[in-house]
């Protein structure tokens, strides 16, 4: 999974903008809030669930939810509440945003991509919402379509965020000369020439191009070897490259520099797993799985490590977990199987099996489809 794009503060709601029928409602929430606000949690969601027992409709107590669940990292939980709140009021901005940002969080552009165009068509000339939904369009894909909502807001105010993903989207295009111009421009506003190569670094990991990442960011190490994140950065790099044993190096001196990188650690964790060394990833797993108990791409890989180290009850826990977090994904749903089978759940292996087949010829099906499609295009 790649950070794609720096994520916009979640909207809290703020308890004088909601009314209570009773005293209590009013306190429960007036003390969740202040929880909320200090960081805890625990009181907060224990506050906020209390309110929505007694006020089940009520949007300031939703919408705070979702922040507890998204700052937790419990996404799937946020999602839900934050569903329910829009079925309430599904013109919301701050409903639309934060539930946007959460697929965002988790590089889901297809599920955020509608959300940010129904943000976009209410606050049309936004720049935040016009780069959120660009950010959706141009890793979801869609780089022509994001190229020309980008262009028509450089004409207006263009903003660093949209320069550069309007770079990136010109490279996804193919327009090398264009996004030259605009990484061009984006590095004449960086403070520094370190900050400079770093943030060029990203622009070429986010266009695909990697080999010319890593020429960015060894210039970073160069000139300053504690330049924070370069090590995860280039790691990763690497590890697109198939450059396994840099990778390991790099991610490594990541975890070194910042025991908190839980990015370093997945990515890390990940590499060991595609690369055998079950026994190896499991830690570095647990502990961005512990970061990020809703990240799919983490319960798979533990998973997987679970299943080839013969836990065959944890794998199953795991790959579950995977298959309703990312329900889409066949490899996942092969695996869980196979772990199902091996327990003598023949029921459920055959239920598993038979989904890897449906999502086999979907797949199939979509890629005829944009063959034909092409077709079209190019006998027009």
């Amino acid at each position: 999974m790649r950070g794609r794009f720096a994520a916009v503060a979640l909207t809290v709601f703020l308890a004088g903008q909601f009314a209570f029928p009773g005293t209590s409602s009013e306190q429960l929430f007036t003390q969740a809030s202040q929880a909320l606000a200090a960081g805890d949690y625990d009181s907060a969601e224990s506050g906020f669930q209390q309110v929505l027992k007694l006020e089940p409709r009520n949007l300031g107590v939703l919408g705070n939810l979702g922040v507890v669940y998204s700052r937790t990292h419990r996404y799937s939980k946020a999602i839900d509440v934050y569903n329910r709140a829009l079925k309430l009021s599904p013109r919301d901005p701050g409903l639309l945003l934060d539930l946007g940002l959460v697929y965002l969080k988790q590089d889901d552009y297809v599920h955020a991509q509608p959300l940010f165009r129904r943000l976009h068509q209410l606050k049309a000339d936004d720049s935040k919402s016009t780069n959120l939904l660009a950010t959706t369009l141009v890793f979801g894909g869609k780089s022509a379509e994001a190229i020309a909502l980008l262009e028509a807001a450089a004409r207006k105010d263009p903003d660093p965020a949209a320069v550069y993903l309007l770079g990136v989207a010109y490279y996804k295009a193919g327009q090398v000369e264009a996004g030259k111009q605009m990484f061009h421009e984006m590095l004449a506003n960086a403070s520094t020439k370190t900050q400079a190569s770093f943030l060029l670094g990203h622009a070429y990991y986010d266009s695909d191009r990697f080999d010319e990442a890593e020429g960015a960011y060894r210039d970073v190490l160069r000139a300053d070897g504690k330049f924070p994140g370069i090590h995860r950065e280039l790691g990763k790099v690497y590890v697109s490259l198939r450059r396994n044993d840099e990778a390991r190096k790099e991610l490594e001196l990541a975890l070194q520099q910042d025991p908190e990188d839980h990015s370093a650690a997945y990515f890390l964790g990940a590499l060991l797993v595609q690369n055998g060394l079950y026994s190896d990833g499991v830690p570095y797993l647990e502990r961005a799985f512990r970061s990020e108990p809703d990240s799919w791409a983490a319960c798979f890989y533990l998973g997987k490590a679970k299943l080839k180290l013969q836990d065959r009850d944890a794998a199953i826990t795991l790959l579950g977990k995977a298959a309703e977090l990312n329900p889409d994904e066949a490899t996942i749903f092969y695996l869980l199987g196979t772990a199902l089978r091996a327990k003598g759940r023949e029921q459920e292996a055959r239920a598993a099996f038979h989904r890897v087949t449906e999502l086999h010829t979907s797949n199939l099906d979509a890629a005829k489809k944009s063959l034909e499609d092409a077709h079209v295009v190019d006998v027009r």
